[in-house]
């Protein structure tokens, strides 16, 4: 006999529980907006945890710098500088207050967002926009990164991680592509389809990609906001 439970794991965060009591089986259906409480006065605090997934993050103390994931409620639009990388570039967030922001440090570990526990993961899509930092570079340049010219593209890639961290099935997004004539930039929440990505999974692995790079690395603020990703796991 199946029963239904509704669950509200945040004040927008949702997850919806269908348990078959006699064969032991759960389903799980998640729309993850990030609205578990932050501790930090100035909007932003570094990782998070949801009931299934946790979002890893790396700080280096010497050099008081960070990669990975962090949560954030900040939306000021008109700073293109580091102490400004909290911002998303919309006057809203996609759901709720706060939303998850990615950086992507090609000189450190990446950091991974991992699945807590064992079963079958079914991504389903999440919605992406620039960070003011990374938009307004684009734009005007900031004196590292170069204003973005035709052929320059900026791509944020998400990856199944199967046993062990090996990397499955991708799904590509451009934030930023001037190929072709194009001029785009993400600049409104734009929804991402993530349904390649399923499976007895490990995680998911996000990484960036610029055409504004040297010899050292990206020039381009490799940062990209997250918010409400849907996804389902079978236990």
């Amino acid at each position: 006999m199946k029963r239904l439970f509704w669950i509200v794991a945040a004040a927008f965060a949702f997850t919806a529980c269908e348990v078959d009591s006699d064969a032991g089986v759960m389903h799980v259906n998640v729309i993850e907006s990030f609205e578990n409480p932050i501790e930090s006065a100035d909007g932003h605090s570094l990782g998070y945890q949801s009931d299934y997934l946790t979002f890893e993050y790396g700080y280096n103390e010497e050099w008081g710098s960070w990669n990975g994931f962090a949560v954030s409620k900040c939306n000021e639009m008109e700073t293109c500088d580091w102490k400004n990388q909290y911002s998303v570039y919309n006057e809203n967030i996609y759901s709720g207050s706060q939303f998850l922001l990615f950086y992507y440090d090609t000189y450190s570990e990446v950091k991974d967002i991992l699945c807590r526990y064992a079963g079958q993961y079914a991504f389903d899509s999440v919605y992406v926009n620039l960070s003011t930092y990374t938009a307004l570079a684009l734009k005007n340049g900031n004196g590292f990164a170069r204003a973005f010219d035709e052929g320059d593209y900026l791509k944020v890639t998400f990856t199944a991680l199967l046993e062990n961290k090996a990397e499955g099935e991708s799904v590509e997004f451009y934030l930023a592509d001037y190929r072709d004539g194009k001029r785009y930039l993400a600049e409104e929440w734009a929804k991402v389809d993530l349904s390649p990505l399923n499976g007895a999974l490990w995680g998911i692995r996000v990484k960036m990609e610029t055409t504004d790079a040297n010899e050292y690395g990206a020039c381009t603020p490799l940062y990209v906001c997250l918010d409400q990703l849907i996804y389902s796991v079978d236990f």
